[in-house]
């Protein structure tokens, strides 16, 4: 009967020793997946921001091309109204002109007849002032007038020619100035399709980025999907393991008892040297106050301030942010983890006492306690000792 009981219980253990090994392996494997699937989530996130990062400098260079292009849609519209109103001046300038010609033509022709007669008459002219003269002054005044309307007719003739030539230049000025603001135009239509060009070409790097983007995002959100399942089957193994390990308690890890008086019952359990002690010490101070940003094991600390002076206490340096905590040390399966060993959450972080609970820093209403360390899904486990 004796020998029945004892082979019923030697082969229980050996189910449950085969039990815990598979579940530590699976869990094992599954954590590795996870931390594969993490790993691209921090790429995928990394590549995101590059690519909002680039986006945005894109949307930043179309903005200011945009800027360019409205000044230089703004210097065509200013250029135009100068072509027009120089059209005017030269269409003016070329009324004027006409006039001009048409004035000198007919003092010139004045002038023409004028010369013809005298010309034509020759001395009897002459002759004939002095017989119409009433006495030597008024010859002297006849012929006087003669010649000063000669000589008036010449000075007209000199203005009205000369009238005519500033028109002409004034047509030279205006057809230079015109052609130089044709040309200004034609540099500026230049400007502005290439500036539609470089707008148009930015925003199709930009439609790619949104496209990338819009790819990088679902992979994001396909790898955030995957670790959620894994975090959830891990905890349904971690539970498993922890049930089997109850079970499989009376076969004997040797526990130590906290020698603290700060008003815990938990003990740590399995492991030794610094990692036991890392554990012991921190059930110490079990009951203490949780105080945001806090430095203080009595007066009150946080969470990764609680797993910073602990480790102080040994002499160990940790980093004091729960984030940094998760990625430093060297990582610890869950299979191999030990009293010492910090239990890293997502934002949260504890020690390791042993029988699957940690002794943490926990909230403002709970402060330092003890509780399942699977009470929440488990980021990864990290040993400083």
């Amino acid at each position: 009967m004796n020998w029945k009981k004892t082979c019923c219980a030697v082969l229980a253990g050996i189910l449950l020793a085969t039990g815990a090994t598979a579940l530590a392996s699976e869990s094992s494997k599954i954590q590795s997946q996870k931390s594969q699937n993490e790993k691209e989530l921090k790429e995928v996130q990394s590549k995101i921001s590059s690519l909002e990062s680039q986006k945005s400098a894109l949307s930043s260079e179309v903005n200011s091309l945009n800027d360019s292009l409205t000044d230089t849609l703004l210097n065509i519209e200013v250029l135009e109204s100068d072509l027009e109103d120089k059209e005017a001046e030269i269409a003016q300038a070329q009324e004027d002109y006409e006039a001009a010609k048409a004035t000198e033509e007919k003092q010139y022709e004045s002038m023409k007849r004028r010369i013809q007669y005298l010309y034509e008459s020759g001395e009897t002219s002459y002759v004939e002032m002095l017989l119409t003269s009433e006495n030597v002054a008024d010859l002297i005044n006849k012929v006087d007038y003669a010649e000063e309307l000669q000589e008036s007719d010449r000075r007209l003739l000199d203005q009205y020619k000369e009238a005519k030539q500033a028109v002409i230049d004034l047509q030279a000025q205006l057809e230079e100035e015109k052609a130089e603001l044709l040309e200004m135009e034609a540099q500026l239509e230049e400007e502005k399709a290439s500036l539609e060009t470089m707008i148009a070409e930015k925003k199709s790097e930009i439609a790619d980025f949104d496209s990338q983007l819009s790819s990088a995002r679902a992979k994001a959100s396909e790898y955030q999907k995957k670790i959620k399942e894994q975090n959830a089957q891990l905890k349904k193994l971690q539970e498993a393991e922890a049930a089997k390990a109850a079970a499989s308690s009376s076969k004997g890890t040797t526990s130590k008892t906290s020698s603290s008086s700060g008003g815990s019952s938990a003990t740590v359990s399995g492991g030794s040297g610094t990692g036991a002690s890392i554990a012991s010490y921190g059930l110490q101070f079990v009951g203490y106050p949780y105080v945001s940003g806090g430095n203080s094991l009595t007066n009150g600390t946080d969470c990764s301030g609680f797993v910073n002076l602990i480790h102080a206490h040994f002499g160990i340096s940790t980093p004091r942010q729960s984030g940094a905590l998760a990625g430093s040390g060297r990582a610890v399966s869950d299979s191999e983890k030990l009293p010492g060993d910090v239990v890293c959450y997502y934002g949260h972080v504890g020690i390791y006492i042993g029988n699957n609970q940690i002794v943490h820093a926990s909230t403002a209403s709970t402060g330092i306690k003890v509780s399942n360390m699977y009470y929440r899904s488990v980021r990864c486990i990290r040993r400083y000792w």
